[in-house]
């Protein structure tokens, strides 16, 4: 028996030491635990909801870029707003390129851009879209999918491009499995070459079917770097008049996307940043600045609808719903409960521009 107190107050007497020892490194510090570097893994949260040992990409903000109108100069369109809020942004999306049914690809890119762009410090991830009339040949002709997908890799190499977004709209749902086979044939190549692919996505919650059908995520996910969905237009050019992205609609189609897509990390999130301006169901899309000055041109009130967290007024026979920065704000607030890998504002130059502040504020980029 005192064999045992004995070893019993041997073990209590080292036990204390430890603890003590314990402390004095650092346990009851007020001094704050070192910084992990730049690009050290221990400093990336890891994803929630995402399998493994999965951790976050820095943020990634992309403002989407569309050219000017023709026979305008190539510094207004998204040029203004490209340069005025590069620092909030990590990249651009610049809408240049169309797949043909031959093969290749349509170019309308700009020097000028690509220069600017570069010297902003903005990485590059130009939308390679469907050409109308092609999109048959394109994903279901097997040597025509073939042809595309190198002439993707080709352009990428040759402009020395940091990725590529593949925007295939309205695909007939008979497409699904030739948009997998497409994306599974080029993600390899493109990974080969150390290139990152996003593709954007229609949402899939209350939406068409003939709209989102083409779209199947899990697949998606496994042949491509991110998925873009673009939660917005759940009222659209030529439907009733309504909300551009409900909030409660919004975040329904952001949790479906985080959970098919396999995380957070996988997933980019659209943020719209336009109008339109109805007549019956015929609508012109519009910029934020075209919103304010209609609405004071024709004496009409602004108004704020809190269940869609959108704005909206009408005058003569129209009317107009629009994004501005309040309901920028309310979708970031979605945005951050769900922390996916980034956000995607369509379009540069139809925005408010303090939704800028807002994006620094609660989605900053990189972190």
């Amino acid at each position: 028996m005192r064999v045992t107190i004995r070893y019993k107050v041997i073990a209590s007497v080292v036990l204390m030491l430890f603890v003590i020892a314990a402390l004095a490194a650092g346990g009851c510090s007020k001094s704050p635990a070192p910084k992990p570097l730049p690009g050290d893994p221990a400093g990336q949260k890891a994803a929630p909801g995402a399998p493994g040992n999965v951790v976050m990409p820095p943020r990634m903000v992309i403002g989407y870029y569309e050219n000017p109108w023709p026979g305008t100069p190539d510094q207004t369109g998204s040029f203004p707003s490209m340069k005025a809020h590069a620092k909030s942004m990590s990249a651009v999306g610049p809408f240049w390129y169309k797949a043909t049914k031959d093969g290749t690809l349509e170019a309308r890119d700009s020097q000028l851009v690509y220069d600017t762009a570069r010297q902003l410090g903005l990485k590059m991830y130009p939308l390679v879209t469907n050409k109308t009339g092609a999109t048959d040949a394109v994903l279901g002709d097997p040597g025509v999918r073939s042809k595309v997908t190198d002439s993707i890799v080709k352009l990428v190499q040759e402009k020395g491009y940091d990725g590529i977004n593949i925007d295939f709209e309205l695909l007939p749902p008979k497409h699904k499995d030739n948009l997998t086979a497409f994306m599974a044939e080029l993600y390899p190549k493109m990974k080969a070459i150390n290139k990152l692919v996003i593709i954007s996505v229609f949402p899939q919650v209350d939406v068409a079917e003939d709209v989102s059908g083409a779209y199947d995520y899990p697949q998606l996910a496994k042949n491509s770097d991110f998925l873009q969905i673009m939660t917005y237009d759940k009222h659209w050019a030529t439907s009733e008049p309504g909300p551009i992205a409900p909030i409660d609609w919004y975040e329904k189609n952001i949790k479906y996307a985080i959970e098919q897509s396999g995380g957070p990390h996988k997933v980019i999130i659209g943020v719209g940043a336009y109008g339109y301006d109805w007549v019956g169901k015929e609508g012109e899309t519009i910029t934020y600045a075209d919103a304010i000055v209609r609405a004071e041109q024709n004496g009409a009130k602004i108004n704020y609808d809190d269940k869609a967290q959108a704005p909206w007024f009408k005058y003569k026979d129209h009317e107009v719903w629009f994004e501005n920065n309040k309901s920028t704000a309310a979708k970031l607030d979605i945005v951050a409960k769900y922390n996916p890998a980034g956000i995607a504002i369509w379009r540069l130059g139809q925005e408010q521009p303090e939704i800028w502040a807002t994006i620094d504020q609660k989605f900053p980029r990189g972190q």
